[in-house]
């Protein structure tokens, strides 16, 4: 059995798509933000620090024009070089001092200006005043060369600092995910060779399976093939003993019936002949009345083994004599509804209804102390059904004796002899149901 390779898990490959963006945001806010913070910050102190030196000199030169209106002119170049030497002057690049006219005092200061200007100097100016009139406009422009150096040196340590978070921010999920993606992989794998032995598992047991149906599927047949054959061999048995039944029948008839009619003749013959002999003719005529209950005897003990009234009347007419000698010797109302034709039913199930059917009578006339009776007997498609309902005394299964049991038993193997259903119910004072259903094969 083959197995498909293992899938990779690639949860590795999918964390760093969706680290890189946020480890490169991470590295290029730390590495930007506080060097750009740091030279916003001195660029915004050297424009402070430009605009209080040209306010300085602005005011030195405003003092000298006012007590020497005709000479600050020559002085001012003095004056700046004098500011030189202040502490807040040392970061200073350069001091212009433009007059009234904007021109520069000093001649040379045009072209220094200009070399200062392209070095990306930090400009500042202050108008003096001086008794309401504009004589000079300072200029000053400090040098942001240092600034810069610094902001670079601490990019740089930013820079590398930021690389260091962001290798970190990077490196502890991925090392994270290793471990959790090289577990997975061996869960997985774990679980495609569980996968691989349930399949295999449940191959041999669909095998099983298989084998175990086909097994029963044989013994069912042969299950069924013995069960038609008890049927069989049973319809034949009581075939058989329904023919022995008759033959008995017959036999108690013709034999014993001639018999004790031969008998019943001569006594009545010796009855005539003892003439006054009293006594011995009360004794003859009490004999010969026992001979006639015995000859009564015989010929319902030939109904009850022979049916022969099958044969000469037909199920149909035999069950309306049934209930009609029910309703006679036992004063039950009986009610009949009987939907059968003469000659549909085989015989095998004509002899079970009227066999179960006498069962039931015999209970109900016997046991069952009914006012009334029902007698339901039709046939549906391929079954004949047969209900018989009384509204007698009823009775629990614990009451059940041994007569009325052993005739119950009868009627459900006859029943099922035929292959059909068999059902009681009763209740102590709510009478008693019987039904059968009998399958009707074709004649």
């Amino acid at each position: 059995m083959t197995t498909e390779p293992r899938s990779r898990v690639r949860l590795r490959e999918y964390l760093s798509s969706r680290l890189r963006p946020l480890v490169f945001l991470l590295a290029s806010v730390v590495a930007t933000t506080a060097p750009a913070a740091f030279y916003l910050f001195g660029r915004g102190t050297l424009r402070v620090q430009a605009s209080a030196a040209a306010h300085q000199v602005a005011e030195v030169i405003r003092r000298d024009a006012e007590e020497r209106p005709t000479l600050w002119r020559y002085d001012s170049l003095k004056l700046i070089d004098h500011l030189r030497g202040y502490e807040l002057q040392r970061s200073i690049a350069r001091i212009d001092v433009l007059d009234d006219r904007g021109v520069p005092i000093d001649p040379a200061a045009g072209n220094v200006a200009a070399e200062l200007r392209r070095r990306r100097l930090i400009w500042e100016s202050e108008v003096v005043i001086v008794n309401g009139e504009r004589v000079a406009e300072i200029w000053v422009a400090m040098s942001n060369e240092e600034l810069r150096r610094d902001a670079l040196l601490l990019f740089a340590i930013f820079v590398a600092v930021g690389g260091g978070l962001a290798a970190l921010m990077y490196g502890l999920p991925m090392r994270a995910v290793r471990r959790a993606e090289a577990e997975i992989g061996g869960l997985v794998e774990r679980l495609q060779a569980s996968q691989a032995a349930l399949s295999s598992l449940n191959e041999g047991l669909e095998r099983q399976v298989e084998e175990r149906s086909s097994q029963l599927s044989v013994a069912y047949r042969e299950l069924q093939v013995k069960e038609q054959n008890l049927r069989d061999l049973s319809s034949r048995a009581v075939a058989m003993q329904e023919a022995e039944r008759r033959a008995i029948a017959r036999e108690l008839h013709d034999s014993a019936g001639q018999m004790l009619t031969a008998i019943r003749i001569n006594l009545q013959l010796v009855v005539d002949r003892l003439g006054g002999d009293e006594h011995s003719g009360k004794l003859a005529a009490r004999t010969a009345c026992l001979v006639d209950d015995t000859v009564e005897e015989i010929r319902r003990a030939v109904r009850t083994l022979g049916p022969s009234v099958l044969e000469d009347v037909g199920l149909v007419r035999a069950i309306e004599r049934m209930c009609d000698d029910v309703a006679e010797h036992a004063g039950v109302v009986v009610t009949r509804s009987i939907a059968l034709a003469d000659g549909e039913l085989p015989p095998e199930v004509e002899t079970t209804c009227y066999r179960v059917l006498q069962e039931a009578l015999t209970n109900v006339t016997r046991h069952a102390s009914a006012s009334r009776l029902e007698v339901v007997l039709a046939r549906a498609n391929d079954q004949l059904q047969m209900v018989v309902i009384d509204d007698g005394v009823g009775f629990s299964d614990d009451e059940v004796d041994k007569g009325r049991s052993r005739g119950i038993i009868g009627m459900r193997e006859r029943v099922e002899l035929l292959g059909g259903r068999f059902d009681l119910q009763s209740t102590p004072g709510g009478g008693t149901r019987v039904a059968a259903t009998l399958p009707i094969r074709p004649l």
